[in-house]
């Protein structure tokens, strides 16, 4: 028989309480507006979007576009680990679907937790920390081109803080927990509103929904994560806009950063997307990425984003390995 909206609802609830993310496909649904509506069935309490790394447009309020370029590999990471503030869960709602194109994975952070603290990886990680770098551009000095007009540009600090001064991108700044230092932009001397960010914090986080710490950190804030960026692809490794190490500064290797990518694929599990699906998960228990795809002229895939509830990050707690 045909579920009510009421009992759909609860499903989902019901769903993403025992296994923390939950998928709604079949829908009919071609709305943002609409998908939005489902998506909060889960993804409860939104935050504002302040402080993040990609440049994102709103699709409409409260929906975002990814932000990223097609061609550009995204690695597996927990949004906004990088600042004192993440968010407990999230929604994507596929507005626009070409089958086995742009297909986004999740990968189960429980079982990559496991097997990361059985290596002397984990076990630095735990120790040390991991200190994030993120170098932010002034949308002047570029004219407001950005990756999309084909600049070297990751994102201006204007569109990641919403701001239009550095004054208050600063204010936004120290909100989400980060040092700040205004540098000359190493693409273009002239311009001395680069803006650079600086935290170290735990590589892991308490997740309250299973009584225990899980990874909370992914090569996704390295420089690798521009070698298929375009326009930034072409920068030197150490004047890319991230950069991350252990949190005493020491540099990962090539070796650990490999084992780290490859832990993150053994929990993968392939979202095959169709127009009008929603997927909700808790930022805690999964990561989310996607290899790279290309599109014919005639094809198209837009992902809407929701953010769920802000929260502060805590670290760890001793006694909850």
């Amino acid at each position: 028989g045909t579920w009510t909206e009421a009992e759909i609802f609860d499903r989902m609830r019901s769903t993403y309480n025992d296994f923390g993310v939950v998928r709604l496909t079949n829908t009919g649904l071609t709305e943002a507006k609409e998908m939005h509506r489902y998506a909060r069935a889960v993804v409860k309490k939104q935050m504002k979007y302040e402080g993040g790394a990609n440049p994102r447009e709103g699709i409409i309020e409260n929906v975002f576009e990814v932000g990223a370029p097609n061609d550009a590999w995204l690695h597996y990471h927990h949004e906004m680990a990088y600042n004192q503030h993440s968010m407990k869960n999230l929604a994507f709602c596929s507005i626009k679907a070409t089958p086995g194109k742009g297909d986004t994975y999740l990968s189960e952070n429980i079982s990559v937790t496991d097997s990361l603290m059985k290596t002397d990886l984990g076990r630095k990680l735990r120790d040390k920390g991991v200190c994030y770098i993120r170098c932010l551009t002034d949308r002047e000095a570029y004219e407001g081109k950005g990756w999309l007009q084909g600049a070297s540009v990751y994102n201006h600090w204007q569109l990641s803080f919403g701001v239009e001064t550095p004054q208050e991108a600063e204010a936004v700044a120290r909100d989400c927990g980060l040092d700040v230092e205004w540098c000359e932009d190493p693409l273009k001397p002239d311009s001395k509103r680069y803006m650079k960010t600086k935290l170290t914090i735990s590589a892991f986080e308490y997740c309250p929904s299973v009584g225990r710490n899980v990874l909370y950190s992914s090569i996704a804030d390295h420089n690798m994560w521009f070698d298929t960026w375009k326009g930034v692809h072409d920068v030197p490794p150490a004047k890319r806009p991230l950069q991350m190490t252990f949190g005493d500064g020491t540099p990962f290797t090539l070796e650990e950063l490999q084992q780290w990518v490859s832990l993150y694929d053994e929990g993968g599990i392939r979202v095959q997307w169709q127009t009008g699906d929603i997927v909700a998960f808790c930022n805690y228990r999964y990561a989310h990425g996607r290899p790279a795809f290309t599109l014919h002229k005639w094809e198209e895939r837009q992902i809407g984003v929701v953010l769920g509830e802000k929260f502060q990050r805590q670290g760890t707690i001793e006694q909850k390995w």
